[in-house]
């Protein structure tokens, strides 16, 4: 296996997609060191993982964790759903932009062969129809939300190009879309359209709430596919050009409260609130050149995802209310 025995850095590792990507890699032999900040925590014990708690934004912190690694996944990211990009447009531009840019500029200085960029679907135009990756610096992303946020994107994968043809570090680029699953932003008030249902969901919210007419359309990809097919790109084709990674099925919002529902065996009255922020009513990728390339495709469907990421949740709920001294949650 392409990972066996080598150093792995993951950047982020505390996260939804660092979660995912740590365990993957040490299942398939890698020696991995992983990042942490603040409130989330790498909880799982290895004899081939390192956790290094550090301020990824801080280079004098940043630096040597990259040392003596030979493969990096940049997996560190802020999260903000809908509301808070409403509310402030500017926050994940200048977050992400601030630290994207010092580590995949620290990638390259500290001699990694090859670093993996998590791009995002936000770069692509509006066009009402599934996204190929040419179309990634068409025209101007979804106005006026998106338009900063996709740019922003756009520049970075522009910067993963220029180290790649001045420097020795070979850049893998992913565009995911809708990403989902355990270890994901389970805050009412950051989170993504999944967690922020399966919360509402459990909790027995009724009249349910759904921000939205709920028809917004979206190729939900569940996390272990997200990471396989990164996971892929780094092995296969670390050329600084972006692929699709994402599924090939599209559902609505709608989809996904059925789905939540039947499995919850939970009823409610459901209200849509088109007053509430919504963003981009149609954002699909086509996934068939991740197919043509690297021979990877999802495998997880939404039914099974969504089943996933709710077991989980609902565990971490039961482990937190143990830990607990009063034996509840706050």
């Amino acid at each position: 296996m392409f990972f066996k025995g080598k150093n792995v850095l993951v950047a982020g590792g505390a996260g939804m997609i660092g979660q995912s990507l740590v365990r993957r890699l040490l299942a398939e032999g890698a020696y991995v060191r992983a990042t942490q900040y603040k409130s989330r925590k790498i909880t799982l014990r290895h004899k081939n993982l390192e956790v290094v708690s550090c301020d990824l934004r801080n280079e004098e912190e940043a630096r040597p964790v990259f040392k003596d690694m030979e493969i990096v996944f940049l997996a560190a990211a802020e999260v903000a759903g809908a509301k808070v990009i409403k509310e402030d447009p500017s926050y994940l531009i200048m977050s992400d932009l601030e630290i994207h840019a010092k580590l995949i500029h620290l990638a390259s200085r500290m001699g990694a062969a090859r670093c993996a960029f998590i791009s995002s679907s936000y770069v692509y135009p509006h066009i009402g129809k599934p996204n190929k990756e040419e179309e990634g610096f068409q025209g101007d992303p979804w106005k006026p939300y998106n338009y900063g946020l996709g740019w922003m994107r756009r520049y970075l994968e522009t910067l993963c190009k220029h180290f790649q043809m001045v420097g020795r570090t070979n850049y893998a680029i992913i565009r995911p879309t809708a990403i989902y699953g355990p270890y994901d932003t389970f805050d009412l008030e950051k989170s993504h359209v999944i967690p922020a249902l399966i919360v509402k969901a459990i909790n027995r919210m009724n009249p349910f709430e759904v921000w939205g007419n709920g028809e917004d359309v979206r190729s939900f990809t569940y996390v272990d596919d997200v990471t396989e097919g990164l996971m892929f790109m780094v092995e296969k084709y670390a050329v600084a050009e972006a692929i699709n990674i994402c599924t090939k099925e599209t559902h609505t919002v709608k989809d996904v409260i059925q789905i939540l529902f039947d499995y919850l065996e939970f009823h409610p009255q459901i209200v849509f609130r088109t007053d509430k922020p919504s963003l981009i009513p149609y954002k699909v990728s086509d996934p068939s050149r991740a197919r043509k390339l690297l021979g990877w495709e999802a495998k997880v469907s939404l039914e099974e995802g969504l089943k996933r990421t709710v077991d989980w949740y609902l565990e971490y709920l039961q482990t937190l209310q143990q830990a607990s001294p009063a034996g509840v949650v706050s």
